[in-house]
């Protein structure tokens, strides 16, 4: 019987998970002598950013196009924008996505600045996909909890009618939530005073005003928390169309001296994905600490996995969909409760990547004490990673699901 532990712990960088692409820019700037060349790796990273840019630019085209086209007609787009509880329970599900383009009134550069560092620091330390991913979900998930708050207080005559109508644009909620992710993605001695300091600025201003938009600024930043939690320990997580149990390519095992040494060989193999020199579907670290039985086998296994979700991140995943899907019927609160119940359900009894049984015979193969590296790769990247992680001190062992004898 094995007893598996998690590992959650920070490493030294500009994030504690170097798994992410901002890894490399914390490695650059480590690696640079004096304020000058800092600036340069800045500058040059920046230089990098795609998504963030792009999108301000829009927001600002849509904002000057909305000036010129005067106040009649900016509260006619604005209301056909908004994200109230007129237009989604008509089933306009679109200004989901179009509200956080929108603004209720005119924004000057105090307003577009912070969006762009904000969201351009989240494309620099978790790539495009992930800046998309946090800001819009956020937005939709906190548009689609304010509407069930909105519909219910509604019912019971706590809010006037006029409310149902309200204009409800803009990109408060997505930016709360790339600060609040943002904050949970550094390293340890940053998020004791970025989180306290994160909530303190949406809770008070909740608890002195309880309107629709202070409540939706704390769901977005209790959401972005979450994200950023997720976002240090699962860099790989839910993209695997199949799990690797039922996949045709073998996992790669390396075994390492220390628990760190492997570590820091999962950080290369995930950096060389990152530069698209590899495939990579699914990493896993493991060690024991002590033997246990006669037979030689750990009775303690420590891993350190990128892919396979646990019920919890099953149920958050599954309520984040749940409550989207909810609001097209009316019920965003029971999609909520039934996409947690069924995702982590199904997280429970399957695995997203390495199975359990190859990573337990893959550290078998080693003495007590050192780590193995397990990577589910395509067997055309093997030589490329045996090179690489023959020079971090990783030697290459036998398939230990082909019974060949390790070496």
């Amino acid at each position: 019987m094995f007893h598996r532990r998690r590992l959650r712990e920070d490493r030294p960088a500009l994030v504690p998970a170097r798994y992410l692409p901002g890894g490399d820019l914390a490695a650059d700037l480590a690696a640079s002598r004096g304020p000058v060349a800092r600036t340069r790796v800045v500058l040059a990273a920046a230089a990098r950013l795609r998504l963030a840019p792009l999108y301000v630019l829009v927001v600002v085209g849509i904002e000057l196009a909305l000036d010129l086209a005067g106040p009649q007609a900016r509260a006619r787009i604005v209301a056909a924008n908004s994200t109230n509880v007129a237009n989604l329970e008509r089933h306009r599900v679109w200004t989901l996505l179009t509200s956080a383009f929108v603004f209720e009134s005119r924004v000057g550069p105090l307003t577009v600045l912070p969006l762009l560092l904000l969201t351009g620091a989240a494309e620099l330390l978790w790539g495009r996909r992930r800046l998309a991913e946090v800001f819009l979900l956020t937005h939709v998930i906190a548009s689609c909890l304010v509407y069930e708050v909105l519909q219910v207080g509604l019912r019971r005559a706590w809010f006037g009618p006029a409310v149902a109508s309200a204009a409800d644009v803009g990109t408060s909620y997505g930016l709360h939530a790339v600060a609040a992710a943002l904050a949970c993605s550094l390293p340890v001695r940053a998020r004791r005073v970025l989180v306290p300091t994160v909530l303190a600025l949406v809770v008070l201003p909740f608890l002195d005003a309880r309107t629709f938009t202070s409540l939706g600024h704390l769901l977005s930043t209790l959401i972005g928390l979450l994200a950023g939690w997720q976002l240090r320990h699962r860099p790989l997580a839910g993209r695997l169309r199949r799990p690797g149990a039922r996949r045709s390519d073998r996992p790669a095992v390396y075994a390492f001296d220390t628990a760190d040494r492997a570590r820091d060989a999962l950080v290369t193999v995930l950096r060389l994905r990152e530069r698209r020199l590899i495939r990579l579907d699914d990493a896993v670290v493991a060690w024991s600490d002590v033997p246990g039985d006669r037979a030689g086998r750990p009775y303690r296994l420590h891993e350190l996995e990128t892919r396979d979700l646990g019920a919890l991140d099953g149920a958050l995943a599954g309520a984040a969909w749940g409550v989207v899907v909810g609001t097209l019927a009316g019920w965003p609160t029971l999609g909520l409760a039934a996409g947690a119940v069924v995702a982590a359900t199904a997280a429970g009894v399957h695995d997203a990547g390495l199975s359990d049984a190859s990573i337990e015979r893959a550290i078998r193969a080693v003495p007590p004490g050192r780590a193995v590296l397990v990577v589910l790769t395509r067997p055309a990247d093997r030589p490329r990673l045996t090179a690489v992680l023959g020079r971090a001190g990783g030697v290459a062992l036998p398939d230990p699901g082909s019974g060949a004898p390790a070496g």
